[in-house]
């Protein structure tokens, strides 16, 4: 289990791990879902100012082991949607992803969010399905690499949890 982990907004320089953290993750967890070319293709392209954005904004958080960044999740809070969720290849199947979920539901939740979506990746649908997301359709998502993926559009309804001030 990921029972010792520490949680921390991520930081603009942490770029370079979480960039590297997704593609070896989705090149393990998405082979077999896609096609090896696509699959390449969409990991092949560089981190989007909005990502960019999201991480100036404070509204990624990373789980830490140690001193080692181990996953991480960001929600953009603009579109009330769960932008990114991904744990290192080592730490599959340990409650990593389940912590970091919660985590990013605790942050939309404090934003007033009341309904989290997201677009997972065919392999991620029973994960977010266990954790009481709803599917709403599967269909071809054009990502801006040019590479046309399916996923599935998932939702989850939210306890409000303002922040204190």
């Amino acid at each position: 289990m990921c029972n010792e982990l520490a949680f921390r907004v991520a930081a603009p320089d942490d770029l370079p791990a979480l960039w590297s953290i997704r593609n070896r993750a989705a090149r393990v967890q998405c082979a077999g879902h896609y096609p090896p070319a696509a699959l390449e293709t969409w990991l092949a392209a560089a981190p989007s100012d909005g990502f960019r954005h999201l991480l100036r904004q404070g509204h990624a958080i990373v789980a830490e082991q140690g001193r080692n960044i181990v996953g991480y999740t960001v929600v953009d809070v603009g579109e009330r949607e769960l932008e990114a969720l991904f744990v290192a290849p080592d730490h599959f199947r340990r409650g990593c992803g389940s912590q970091l979920l919660a985590r990013a539901e605790e942050l939309a939740s404090q934003e007033g969010i009341v309904t989290l979506t997201l677009s997972a990746a065919l392999n991620a649908i029973d994960f977010y399905l266990a954790h009481d997301y709803e599917l709403l359709a599967i269909d071809d998502y054009a990502h801006r690499s040019g590479v046309r993926l399916k996923r599935g559009v998932m939702q989850k309804s939210l306890k409000i949890s303002r922040r204190s001030s």
